[in-house]
């Protein structure tokens, strides 16, 4: 693992929210490469404190906070993902992601057809996504309620989506943000 500055990581989740609202607009990859770069070159600019200004979530601001962020890859397999992602029953959720994609692929039936749909539409750029924007991941976080949901060695703040296209694609590691808690 490579040790980065959080400014490096919340470019990353900057980016990926922006690209988010573009999903339903973009055709092929050349128009997914145009979007990004037009995007990504926008949010570089940003100060740091410009950047945090962007996050509206307060919990997330201070998860960010109390880690010191490495860039690394990490097995799927030891990952989790959100509690209620886009509105996926909790029993497709609670073990690691590589089970998570495994039963949302067989559970299809059950699925709001507008989360398969996000889902696919992302599909064909995934590998595209996954080596410009690395998922964001929080070893040992509080994201997921530990009573409810087994204990991955790193819980997903930003990329679930992702993380379960590559899963579905068969890829065993993602290109990762890690936050690692702060020694106090």
């Amino acid at each position: 693992m490579k040790k980065v500055k959080i400014k490096e990581v919340l470019q990353a989740f900057i980016i990926s929210d922006e690209l988010k609202k573009e999903y339903g607009e973009i055709n092929n990859i050349s128009e997914y490469k145009e979007i990004y770069n037009k995007i990504k070159n926008k949010i570089k600019k940003y100060s740091e404190k410009e950047l945090w200004q962007c996050i509206k979530d307060k919990n997330r601001i201070i998860r960010y906070k109390s880690c010191d962020w490495y860039f690394g890859r990490i097995k799927i397999s030891n990952t989790g993902v959100w509690p209620h992602m886009g509105h996926i029953v909790d029993n497709l959720l609670f073990k690691d992601t590589k089970w998570t994609a495994n039963q949302i692929f067989k559970n299809s039936n059950k699925i709001l057809k507008g989360e398969l749909n996000h889902l696919f539409r992302i599909l064909p750029f995934v590998s595209y996504l996954n080596k410009h924007i690395p998922i964001i991941t929080i070893q040992n976080s509080a994201i997921r309620d530990k009573e409810k949901y087994l204990k991955e060695m790193c819980d997903i703040d930003d990329g679930c989506h992702r993380t379960i296209c590559l899963a579905l694609q068969g890829r065993t590691f993602i290109n990762a943000y890690i936050g690692i808690q702060k020694k106090i």
